[in-house]
């Protein structure tokens, strides 16, 4: 079986895209595991982004993993009055960048919108194809997904500790106000 799905350009030399998996933190633990690093490999199909296009859109249905291995992209939320603001930008060339790994768990509206900031080169693995990945190599995929999850426990650790944070900076300015 080939290492991607499509054809590989000479540009994306193999051992570049294993060392970019490698880093991405819920597939470290196959770091020294050569072999299961390439049958993640073969989940992947690559794509290229455009400077400026979206790779994923805040509010649509999503299914699938996005692993930046060259370029950066903008993390773009909209406000309830409709207004988009950035998030946060990241860059492949600092370290591992990935979104979307809730779509290999979960079938649901996309959270945030995702633009290249750069020209952007994309590793994507599937819902379907992760959950086949699982089916055939069940320790690996109970390992991946429970990565998976402890990386949202920690969002979502994270996430009510900014809510208390900002309830009690709204009781204090109500409280200072009166």
């Amino acid at each position: 079986m080939p290492l991607f799905k499509r054809k590989k350009k000479p540009s994306e030399r193999t051992d570049y895209v294993l060392d970019k998996l490698k880093e991405v933190s819920f597939f470290s633990m196959f770091a020294n595991d050569i072999d299961m690093i390439k049958r993640i490999a073969e989940m992947c199909t690559r794509r290229f982004y455009r400077k400026g296009k979206p790779i994923i859109r805040e509010g649509n249905f999503g299914d699938e993993l996005f692993i930046v291995i060259s370029g950066q992209i903008d993390i773009i939320k909209k406000t309830l009055q409709n207004e988009p603001y950035t998030v946060t930008t990241m860059n492949a060339g600092l370290g591992a960048v990935y979104v979307g790994e809730i779509a290999l768990i979960d079938n649901d509206r996309r959270s945030a919108s995702v633009y290249a900031k750069t020209d952007c080169r994309c590793l994507v693995i599937s819902r379907e194809d992760f959950i086949k990945f699982g089916d055939e190599n069940p320790q690996a995929g109970l390992a991946i997904t429970r990565a998976i999850a402890s990386r949202l426990c920690a969002n979502l650790r994270k996430s009510n500790t900014d809510i208390i944070t900002l309830f009690s900076a709204l009781v204090e300015e109500i409280s200072s106000s009166s």
